[in-house]
């Protein structure tokens, strides 16, 4: 399983095709649908930010099912998880676990 986080530096340069997809899915995670004017459904909703973490988790696990399947079909999601940085301002990082599938 690879881990990527919302945290992590973004590969704009992938040598291959698992980086190519770990790019993709890095993109995913940190687009918010404010910052993509013209394909809001690709985006995450920032929305979220202020809900209870299990609301949080459950609709975002459900969204990026969906995202995955449409725009990145390679990376099949295995684990969602919402990790809290400051629990006072409701400050997270998500890390997901994927499998790379479908790589000629």
């Amino acid at each position: 399983m690879i881990y990527i986080s919302s945290n992590q530096e973004i590969n704009y340069n992938p040598q291959n095709t698992l980086e190519e997809v770990k790019t993709n899915v890095g993109m995913i995670l940190r687009v918010c649908k404010e910052e993509q004017p013209l394909n809001r459904d690709f985006s995450f909703d920032s929305d979220l930010i202020d809900k209870n973490i299990n609301i949080v988790e459950n609709r975002l696990t459900s969204h990026l099912l969906k995202v995955f399947r449409k725009y990145e079909p390679r990376a099949s999601l295995k684990q969602a998880r919402i990790i809290m940085k400051d629990t006072y301002n409701n400050d997270f990082d998500i890390e997901l676990g994927i499998e790379v599938v479908n790589i000629e």
